[in-house]
């Protein structure tokens, strides 16, 4: 007798239901994909036990067809797609028809729903893949989903749930990325009774940001809109102090799915090179709209993947929207060096690029690694659930009828009863506190990185240990880290020579020496041209030391010796080409800047304002620390107990 057997179709259906449902958040994803797609403007998901003995999703969509409702739970029954042919063109969230029968696969399914003209509505249970029951119900127009005992009879899969309060926070935050990839729809979500979260519905992307983050993070972001190469991209990041220590405050949406996409982070971390400190991931919700035929949403069951036709299109894309909204001005009118630039600038100004180059710049987006072990995955809320919910209490629960949209009328009896009459509907709404748009939208428009009121319009007080200036701005007072304000200025001004090879040098009256080591004096030797640009002028002086005869005047009261030395060491750490490299530049700037405890005088501070100004990139040094912090009238006054 052969090995080979047929599995029997109640097997073969868990098993495919395990690569489309892993938890109680799945189900709830692949119910509120199906609410969108019907056309629904609010969408309520309830849920006992983190979801796993009970979820109820509502929707006021357009409702299902008594037909269409048992046929719509059978393996690969979609509405969305006619052919494989369809595939290449997807408008919808949700196409491959296997959700429905996958969640009936594993748990106890109860569908109440009214189609759009139907007089009478219609419920249909069905357990374990099994039709139990179907018959007229009272509802509204909409469908309500019901589903218990999620994995009751796959207990394999069962065990690897984790606590309720861990299932409910990824069903959390699920329905937050839904709101964010839908702020024109309404969603709510009610714990164990417990409404944890609620956006406005009212298509303001940024409201709906505040109902989940709240107001300081809101307050923090600058707002993304951009169009290149047929590629529209709206949406929000982050500045000041919206950078985290994950990317679990980076959500990525195309045309309205969440994905996840090497190529989009990339082109969001090179953006912010010079930005965000080392291992920290800027806030950012993104947007991105690109033609259906262009993107390849069938890659896998849970659709967070896609696949770009062109992925040097979106990389540059998504650079040059990102650096539109933290500077105000294109990537290519920045001052950079042509070797350190992003590949991508290259290809812009180069159309005719050669075939190599071409294969490099998709290497370049291939081969960036990806999360480590200890990076939590960006499908994690950061805040357990009960965390969530107390939160939310004080922000989106308090929202307006006006403001947040109108509840579904669906939310039915009891399904247990069966009611042949439509006039008898029950519903079960959740009051909320209302509060106007106007207390919601409390936030202050956040100005660019490369807004100058507060180097221009402040009043310089003082140094504060020989390490902060002190100014007061608007009612604020603000301390500047001199170090990172002078190593951002001498950062650009080492750029802009590199490229422009325009600076004006100095003689020395007497040459500064330095001493190499044999590796150091052959690096040297192969890269004078470097320095040259730069406004040296060294020449070797006996066995393994050289003489500094000229520096470049940006670098005058500087260490040089320090300056060369170390710059010399970080490129010969960074290979090829690494005097080019941004680290380099990095480390020169670093050590040509003005220390901490060293006394500025009034004029030289002014002078570091002035020139601060005069920067397009102030708003950091080059490893990205603050150059300025602030504190309000308000704070002050608090440690004095004036208020």
């Amino acid at each position: 007798m052969g090995k080979i057997i047929l599995l029997d179709e109640i097997t073969a259906s868990q098993i495919a239901a395990g690569e489309v449902i892993e938890r109680p958040a799945s189900v709830v994803k692949e119910m509120a994909e199906n609410a969108v797609d019907a056309g629904a403007t609010v969408v309520t998901a309830e849920i006992k036990a983190g979801g796993i003995k009970y979820m109820k999703i509502t929707d006021n969509g357009c409702g299902f067809d008594e037909d269409d409702a048992v046929i719509a739970f059978d393996k690969h029954a979609t509405s969305k797609i006619m052919n494989a042919d369809d595939l290449f063109g997807v408008k919808t969230l949700g196409f491959r028809g296997e959700a429905l029968a996958s969640i009936a696969a594993v748990s106890d399914v109860t569908l109440i729903s009214k189609g759009e003209n139907a007089e009478n509505g219609f419920m249909v249970n069905i357990r374990g893949g099994k039709l139990i029951s179907s018959s007229a119900y009272a509802s509204s127009k909409g469908s309500t989903f019901i589903v218990k005992e999620l994995f009751y009879n796959t207990p394999a899969r069962y065990k690897f749930l984790k606590k309720d309060a861990t299932e409910a926070g990824y069903v959390a935050d699920i329905m937050q990325k839904m709101a964010m990839a839908h702020p024109d729809v309404s969603f709510k979500l009610i714990s164990d009774g417990k409404v944890v979260f609620h956006s406005p519905g009212n298509g303001d992307m940024l409201s709906c940001i505040h109902s989940i983050y709240g107001r300081e993070v809101t307050n923090s972001l600058c707002e993304v809109n951009h169009e290149q190469d047929s590629v529209r991209i709206t949406g929000y990041v982050g500045v000041r102090d919206a950078a985290y220590g994950n990317r679990n405050r980076q959500h990525i949406f195309v045309n309205g799915r969440y994905i996840k996409s090497k190529v989009i982070t990339s082109a969001l971390d090179e953006a912010y090179k010079t930005v965000t400190m080392k291992n920290k991931f800027p806030f950012a919700v993104l947007t991105l709209n690109v033609n259906p035929n262009t993107l390849d949403v069938n890659v896998h069951p849970t659709k967070t993947e896609v696949r770009f036709a062109d992925e040097q299109m979106i990389f540059r894309a998504v650079y040059h929207a990102i650096y539109n909204a933290l500077f105000g001005a294109e990537p290519e009118n920045h001052s950079q060096t042509s070797k350190s630039v992003s590949p991508w600038k290259r290809l812009d100004d180069n159309p005719k690029e050669s075939k190599t180059e071409i294969k490099n710049l998709l290497d370049f987006v291939s081969n960036v690694p990806t999360p480590s072990k200890n990076e939590k995955s960006s499908c994690v809320i950061e805040t357990p659930v009960t965390l969530v919910a107390e939160k939310y209490e004080t922000t989106a629960v308090k929202q307006t009828a006006s403001f947040v949209k109108e509840e579904p009328e669906v939310l039915v009896q009891d399904p247990e009863t069966v009611v042949k009459k439509t006039e008898n509907v029950i519903e079960n709404k959740i009051d909320i506190k209302p509060i106007t748009e106007s207390e919601i939208r409390t936030y202050e428009p956040v100005k660019k990185y490369n807004d100058t009121s507060i180097y221009t319009e402040s009043r310089v007080i003082g140094q504060l240990f020989n390490t902060y200036i002190i100014l007061e701005y608007n009612e604020k007072l603000v301390l500047i880290d001199q170090h990172a304000a002078h190593e951002r200025i001498m950062y650009e001004r080492i750029k802009s020579a590199i490229e422009k090879s325009d600076i004006h040098s100095q003689q020395l009256l007497m040459p500064i020496m330095l001493s190499l080591s044999s590796a150091e004096c052959a690096f040297l030797r192969e890269n004078t041209e470097f320095f040259e640009k730069l406004g040296f002028e060294i020449e070797e002086f006996g066995l393994n030391s050289f003489a500094v005869r000229s520096i470049p005047m940006i670098l005058e009261g500087s260490n040089i010796e320090s300056f060369v030395v170390d710059g010399i060491n970080k490129a010969m750490q960074n290979g090829k080409g690494g005097l080019y490299d941004d680290k380099t530049i990095f480390t020169m700037a670093c050590k040509a800047a003005v220390k901490a405890n060293k006394s500025l005088s009034g004029e030289e501070m002014n002078e570091l304002l002035k020139t601060l100004a005069e920067l397009e990139n102030h708003g950091t040094c080059p490893h990205g620390r603050p150059v300025a912090v602030t504190m309000t009238k308000y704070e002050v006054e608090r440690k004095f107990h004036r208020c």
